[in-house]
């Protein structure tokens, strides 16, 4: 060890006191600086632009607009650097006269070759270091996710140790440096370039080449995911060059007989870099270290898989008589992407992630080109399809998001369709309503989970039908029938699910209704005054929780979320025994919280609390109920006193859509599709100034590589002046 570090020393030495350092450095930086300077700009005025435009802001993220362009560009810098910095590692000894002296040393060949790469390595570890100042800059403007900018390091320094193993290589075999440049370019561009290929080689040899370019193991570190398989990747493309050039250089020593012995362990070495790779694919595991988890399976989406060869077999949890068993023991997926089409790539990195975490989920990629048959057996007519299949069943989705993919796969695997129904007549919010208070983006959302959605219409004598899982009453303005309430009765009682959705103040049709369920809403509204409100840029009226929800199933995973009702009401138990229901609260207000009972300032004006007339929190504002007063199977019933809260402009905020979605999932009796979905991208607008700008700009272009290079410089003046130093 002592030797390798002394070795290790002696290159970083020779390195750090030679013009290579500040030129190397200076240039390096001056090129990222420009790219940076770009790429920030640029950000600004996207920022600018969705923050006039609120509705695209979801896309605005540091670590995907500006850490991931900017470390993809500094690796292109790495492939024309990283030779330069590894070329004279061995070329140098090579020479005539130098390579006998070399040969009389005392060291072993590994040990050489192993401080020649150190000594590489570190030096460009030092540059890396150098450029990563860009990514702390961001920290002084923005408050960017930790995760993405440790990975996207950690990628370069990987990538980096990988380019000076091979350029080690090359300066081992030629004693001309200029010569063992170009085959260490050479050799990296090859890595660089060989993935290309992918979408134009057949079968497997376009997975050999996806599998050997650097570019695509690159790719998770750029956007904060670290897999196994892409640390296997660099782990043996490092050690396959190093044992290579210990075996060059071990076998100059050698007579010309015997210089191919010390190549049975570099071959030993690829061979044991293959079957590492091949075996860690089929137990690959990673970490996505962003902020949101925003690259990992969704908590539902994990809890499906996990349970799909119950589902197959006709035992989960979920399933009732007359649903499944298939038959089958996996469902298999067929993506119908074309080899260039730049979509294929995001749909096949889900599948891969779902295969992975199953072995009862399999897919297949088809290019419609190559195999045409299967595209005209399915009836397809366009690409980008994905068509899901367990036994006989199957249903086609074109593009689908993970969440749409999961729920097809669940209700294939278990047999069951649910329906949800939307009562109308009352004034309800409308399914088809595009505007501000319509109900078309939930459903939308219900539509995406695989529900079948369907307005239902109880005037005039007509009953639930039986093909209702559940029906929801969202926000009645009108008094209902005596009928319809008895048709909803009788509903519960033969084991259906009511969602009822009130607002202040209630009809007293349905006030009267509630009460028959022990249940009261009062017609006051909700008043927030806490700070959990304000933070969220929320008024008065619009109620806020975090964590006062309840330990239910529909809200257990959402607590440390929020979720918001405008214009809510308390809904209190009436008193009283009833053994036919069981109840709890399911949403609770906080303790700053209270029910304005002043009809001047209910709705409008600046509200107080009245310790005489109002209501003090914490109180209930949504319940869940089961009855068992006719069928084995007992009825459910959550009413929530408010609906606004699923309107078109607020239930993709927060997690009112989780809200909704884990409601009617407990309702339909498919608890495995209770749990929070996946997250959108961090919203992270930057918004610079003019004076920023130009600060910003010429200290990346030319503030910070000027002051790094006379450093770099006045290092190797001084080294030089120093009496008894290596010059």
């Amino acid at each position: 060890m002592t030797t390798i570090l002394a070795i290790t020393r002696r290159e970083m030495a020779a390195f750090f006191n030679s013009a290579v350092a500040p030129v190397v450095l200076t240039g390096f930086l001056v090129s990222v600086g420009l790219f940076f300077t770009i790429f920030l700009f640029g950000y600004s005025e996207m920022s600018l632009a969705a923050l006039q435009s609120p509705g695209s802001a979801g896309a605005i993220n540091l670590a995907e607009g500006l850490f991931r362009p900017l470390v993809s560009n500094t690796v292109f810098f790495m492939l024309f650097l990283l030779p330069a910095l590894s070329m004279r590692l061995m070329a140098p000894d090579l020479r005539p006269g130098r390579r006998e002296l070399v040969a009389s040393w005392p060291v072993g060949d590994g040990t050489w070759i192993l401080g020649k790469w150190l000594g590489g390595t570190l030096g460009a570890v030092a540059m890396i270091a150098a450029g990563s100042a860009y990514i702390l800059a961001v920290w002084t403007f923005g408050r960017p996710e930790a995760g993405p900018a440790f990975t996207a390091v950690l990628g370069q320094i990987l990538m980096a140790a990988c380019l000076v193993a091979w350029g080690l290589l090359a300066s081992t075999l030629v004693a001309n440096q200029v010569v063992a440049y170009f085959l260490a370019f050479m050799a990296s561009l090859a890595l660089f370039l060989v993935g290309v290929f992918e979408r134009f080689l057949p079968g497997v040899a376009g997975l050999v080449a996806k599998d050997l370019s650097l570019l695509t193991h690159f790719e998770g570190f750029s956007v904060g995911v670290v897999n196994t398989q892409d640390l296997l990747y660099f782990i043996g493309m490092t050690a396959v060059p190093l044992t290579a050039a210990w075996a060059v250089h071990a076998g100059r020593r050698l007579p010309g007989d015997r210089r191919l012995g010390p190549w049975l362990p570099a071959l030993l070495t690829v061979v044991v870099a293959v079957l590492l790779y091949t075996v860690g694919a089929q137990f690959a595991h990673s970490w996505d270290l962003t902020g949101n988890r925003r690259y990992s399976l969704a908590p539902q989406s994990l809890q499906v898989l996990d349970q799909l060869g119950d589902l197959l077999a006709g035992k989960g949890a979920d399933q009732q008589e007359g649903d499944g068993p298939t038959g089958d023991d996996h469902v298999q997926v067929y993506a119908f992407y074309v080899n260039l089409d730049p979509a294929r790539e995001e749909t096949e990195t889900l599948l891969r992630s779902c295969s992975l975490r199953s072995r009862h989920f399999r897919y297949e990629m088809v290019d419609p080109e190559v195999d045409p048959d299967l595209f005209r057996q399915f009836g397809l007519e366009s690409t980008r399809t994905v068509v899901v299949t367990v036994g006989d069943r199957r249903k086609s989705l074109e593009q689908p998001e993970e969440g749409t993919l999961l729920s097809t796969v669940y209700r294939l695997a278990s047999g069951r369709l649910s329906r949800v129904m939307f009562l109308s007549g009352h004034g309800e919010h409308l399914l088809d309503n595009t505007e501000r208070p319509g109900y078309a983006a939930c459903a939308l959302a219900l539509a995406d989970q695989g529900y079948d959605v369907k307005t239902l219409v109880l005037a005039g004598g007509a009953r639930v039908p039986e093909s209702c899982s559940v029906l929801v009453i969202a926000g009645p303005r009108l008094d209902p029938e005596p009928g319809e309430a008895a048709a909803i009765d009788a509903f519960v009682a033969r084991g259906g699910a009511v969602l009822m959705l009130t607002d202040p103040p209630t009809p007293e049709g349905w006030v009267a209704w509630l009460r028959t369920w022990r249940l009261v809403p009062t017609g006051e509204v909700l008043i927030d005054s806490g700070r959990l409100a304000a933070t969220q840029g929320l008024g008065a009226r619009t109620l806020a929780i975090i964590d006062t929800y309840s330990h239910h199933r529909i809200v257990h995973d959402l607590h440390g979320l929020v979720t918001s009702f405008p214009l809510a009401q308390p809904v209190m138990r009436t008193p009283g025994n009833d053994s036919t229901l069981a109840g709890e609260p399911l949403l609770l207000t906080n303790e700053s919280s209270w029910g304005e009972t002043d009809p001047q300032t209910m709705f409008s004006g600046r509200p107080e609390f009245d310790p005489l007339t109002d209501r003090p929190g914490p109180l209930p504002f949504g319940w869940i109920l089961e009855s068992r007063r006719a069928s084995e199977r007992p009825g459910r019933l959550v009413v929530i006193g408010n609906s606004e809260f699923l309107n078109n402009a607020t239930i993709n905020q927060n997690a009112n859509r989780d809200l909704l979605l884990n409601t009617v999932g407990w309702l339909a009796r498919e608890e495995a599709l209770i749990q929070v979905r996946g997250r959108d991208p961090l919203s992270q607008p930057v918004v610079l100034s003019a004076a920023q700008k130009e600060i910003y700009g010429w200290g990346a272009i030319l503030g910070w590589p000027l002051l790094v290079g006379s450093l770099a410089l006045g290092n190797m003046l001084r080294r030089r002046r120093e009496p008894g130093k290596p010059s």
